[in-house]
């Protein structure tokens, strides 16, 4: 019982220590993500397929090695690694036919500078006339 208490208390504190906070977008704060749990959340302005092609695009121009990609009608998964070795996972899922909830994982700890640089990346990537 006392491995079961000892157990408990540490997911609390990792939990605790992981926290949650608010990552603006824009200057004026109009526009902000989540990072949770190490994971930054967005929702994009665009289908799943459309994320998927915005996210592989920003995969190169970052030069990070894709290391699986799997694409389904509503959702998809990529992962990669960055030159330092830390994988970055991403994760898509089309909340409805004009949004699309976007999770980046940068590295084991999460990584939120470098998390919020991809998908400014995916986003620029997903405007109309964008590179």
């Amino acid at each position: 019982m006392l491995t079961r208490s000892t157990l408990l208390a540490a997911s609390a504190l990792t939990m605790a220590l992981s926290g949650c906070s608010t990552v603006r977008l824009d200057p004026g704060g109009d526009s902000a993500a989540v990072y949770q749990l190490n994971e930054f959340r967005m929702l994009v302005n665009a289908t799943a397929p459309a994320t998927f092609d915005a996210t592989q695009k920003a995969f190169r121009e970052l030069d990070l090695f894709e290391t699986k990609s799997k694409l389904e009608t509503f959702e998809g998964e990529l992962s990669a690694r960055s030159r330092r070795d830390e994988k970055i996972h991403v994760g898509i899922a089309e909340v409805n036919s004009r949004q699309t909830m976007l999770k980046i994982r940068w590295g084991t700890m999460g990584d939120k500078k470098n998390s919020k640089a991809l998908y400014d990346l995916i986003e620029r990537n997903l405007r109309p006339g964008g590179p």
